[in-house]
C-alpha cells in the first residue's frame, strides 16, 4: 500500500482545524502521512497542530513565518514522504474515500495526476451546487490535450491544486512549485505548469471535495497588488503549454479567453477603487496596456461581443475610456 501525503497550509484557522482533521483522519485509505503546515498564524492554530501530534503517528507539524499560500503548500510538500500527494485546504470538506478511489486510479493507470470533481457551497445562502462534470479519461498528454482539456477548462476542473492527486515523484523530478512572489491565481499558474509535463492523466467525475465559498461582497471591493502579473504570468505558462501541441487553436482561444476575462475583472477593480486618485487608476492602466499580453490576446483571440468595446480601446490605448466605462459600470451594479 503506497503512502498518500496530505499536505494542509493553515492560516489563523483555529476554528477549522478540528473538522479539517477529522476528516482526514476518517479516510478509508490507512497509510496516510498528514502535513500541517502553520504558516505563521496569530491565533491558537500553532497549540492546535501540536496537539495532533500525540494523537496520531501519521501527523506531522511545521511552523514556519508566516510566507502566504503558496510558501506553505511548498514547505508541506517538501517534507511529504508519500508516493502520492493531495492538498487539503484547512476551511474545506472531504469525502472519506478521496485518498482509496484516486491512488487506486494513479497506481491502475500509472497517472501523474488524477483529477476529480467537487461541489461548491456558498455560505452566505448555504447552498450547495454540485460541478456537473461528467465523463471519465484515462490516457496519455496528447489525449488529454485534444479530447479533456476543453471539458475540465469550462467546468473549473483545471483550476484548482485541491482537486487533484499527483505523483510526488512527477512533482519533484519537474521541480514544480507554487510561486510565493504570485499573491493570486496561483492556482491556475500552478495547473498550467504541471500539464506542460504530466504524461499521463486521469479525470475522475466522482465528486470528493466540497469547496466553501462566499457571494457577499463585489470582486470590485476585492483588488491585490499583484493581479495583473499573477493572470499574466498564468496567460504565458498556457501558452507555452499550448505551444507544446499542433492545431492548438481551439485551446490557446480557451486559456485568452479565461485570461481576458481576468483581467477585465482587474480594470474594473482599480476604476472603481475609491482609495485610488485618478492618476494612479491612469498609472495602472497604462502599466496592463504596456505589457502587451493583453493586446495580444484580445488580438487573437475569438471574442464575444461584449468583449469588443474593451478590445477597441485597448488597442487605441485609451486609458481615459477604459477608466470611465468600468467606473460607470461599477456604478450601475
Amino acid at each position: 500500500m503506497k503512502k498518500v501525503s496530505i499536505v494542509v497550509p493553515i492560516y489563523n484557522g483555529e476554528k477549522y482545524i478540528d473538522n479539517c482533521i477529522k476528516n482526514l483522519l476518517m479516510q478509508t485509505y490507512s497509510n496516510l502521512e498528514i502535513v500541517l503546515v502553520d504558516d505563521g498564524s496569530t491565533d491558537k492554530t500553532a497549540e492546535l497542530c501540536d496537539s495532533y501530534l500525540e494523537k496520531d503517528s501519521r501527523i506531522k507539524v511545521i511552523h514556519q513565518e508566516n510566507g502566504g499560500l503558496s510558501a506553505a503548500r511548498n514547505s508541506g510538500t517538501e517534507m511529504a514522504t508519500g508516493s502520492y500527494l493531495v492538498y487539503v485546504d484547512v476551511d474545506d470538506d472531504i469525502m472519506p474515500s478521496l485518498v482509496e478511489d484516486n491512488v487506486k486510479l494513479a497506481m491502475d493507470n500509472d497517472a501523474d495526476v488524477v483529477f476529480y470533481s467537487f461541489w461548491y457551497h456558498n455560505l452566505d445562502t448555504n447552498v450547495r451546487t454540485e460541478n456537473e462534470y461528467k465523463g471519465f479519461f484515462s490516457g496519455n498528454n496528447n489525449s488529454f490535450f485534444y479530447d479533456k482539456l476543453s471539458d475540465t477548462i469550462d467546468h473549473e476542473i483545471f483550476n484548482a491544486p485541491w482537486n487533484k492527486l499527483y505523483k510526488t515523484s512527477f512533482l519533484r523530478k519537474n521541480n514544480l512549485r507554487f510561486l510565493p512572489e504570485y499573491p493570486i491565481y496561483e492556482d491556475i499558474i500552478f495547473a498550467s505548469k504541471i500539464l506542460q509535463f504530466a504524461k499521463k492523466i486521469v479525470v475522475n467525475p466522482n465528486k470528493y471535495y466540497v469547496y466553501y465559498l462566499r457571494s457577499s461582497g463585489s470582486l470590485l471591493t476585492k483588488y491585490v497588488d499583484g493581479y495583473y502579473d499573477s493572470v499574466t504570468k498564468f496567460y504565458n505558462n498556457a501558452m507555452d503549454y499550448c505551444s507544446l501541441y499542433k492545431d492548438n487553436k481551439v485551446i490557446k482561444d480557451k486559456f485568452a479567453n479565461l485570461y481576458i476575462r481576468l483581467v477585465t475583472t482587474n480594470l474594473k477593480q482599480i476604476s472603481c477603487r475609491e482609495q485610488f486618485s485618478i492618476q494612479e487608476k491612469l498609472e495602472r492602466i497604462s502599466y496592463i496596456l504596456d505589457n502587451g499580453c493583453f493586446k495580444e490576446a484580445l488580438q487573437n483571440t475569438q471574442i464575444d461581443r461584449k468583449k469588443r468595446m474593451i478590445r477597441l480601446l485597448v488597442l487605441t490605448r485609451n486609458k481615459l475610456g477604459i477608466l470611465l466605462m468600468y467606473s460607470y459600470l461599477g456604478r450601475s451594479r
